[in-house]
């Protein structure tokens, strides 16, 4: 019997104001699970992925999802890719794990639970033994790509303030941010698009044109 290859996305979102992870319910055994499908030869992964995201989604505004998943803004990253026969006894396949961040604006409307770190990893969790290890390894991640990519953008709404975007730097980060120094490095990185005119703007947008310079530069030291 050949190993099958399953699509598992991690689900993360900040429409809380921290970070959560979504999780479904397996209901013949009530353990949580992250939402996931079994990828077929003729279905190529990114078409795994939207069709996992419009089926999380389906509640959302249709025009909304859509201009959302053909967008700059809907990525998706790989973790890792594990072997589960090796990891996990009777689980013949290879599971490729990728972490999606949800927009606060469509979190709400997503069809599963969204929990905290601490929620998911407690002595009272459901969560399945195998999706334990991909969201402790996916969230390992996180401080790294709020770091040196569009992350935090991807969570935040399309237009957001400088202290929107930094207390989520903070938080993903672990970090204390040090708002002078974070506003000269956001004028330096020159990724931000004003849009209000005048000396005081409160209001700004992602340029995701420039969004390479983070891999380098990083949005913080």
């Amino acid at each position: 019997m050949s190993a099958k290859t399953e699509l598992i996305l991690v689900p993360v979102s900040t429409h809380t104001g921290e970070l959560r992870v979504l999780v479904k319910r397996d209901p013949s055994t009530e353990k949580q699970l992250l939402p996931n499908l079994l990828l077929k030869t003729d279905l190529l992964q990114k078409s795994a992925l939207e069709y996992v995201l419009r089926e999380l989604l389906a509640q959302c505004d249709v025009e909304e999802l859509s201009g959302w998943i053909s967008s700059s803004k809907c990525k998706d990253r790989v973790v890792d890719v594990y072997d589960r026969d090796l990891l996990f006894e009777g689980a013949q396949s290879v599971a490729i794990v990728r972490v999606v961040a949800i927009p606060s604006e469509l979190a709400p409307d997503a069809r599963g639970v969204w929990l905290t770190p601490e929620e998911l990893f407690s002595e009272t969790s459901h969560l399945s033994h195998d999706c334990r290890l991909f969201v402790r390894d996916a969230l390992a991640c996180v401080p790294y790509w709020i770091r040196h990519s569009s992350l935090a953008f991807e969570l935040l709404p399309k237009v957001f303030s400088i202290q929107d975007l930094r207390l989520l730097v903070g938080l993903l980060s672990g970090q204390d941010i040090d708002p002078g120094n974070f506003h000269r490095r956001l004028k330096r990185l020159d990724v931000l698009n004003p849009l209000v005119a005048g000396q005081r703007v409160h209001r700004w947008e992602f340029s995701w044109g420039k969004g390479d310079v983070l891999k380098g530069e990083g949005l913080i030291p």
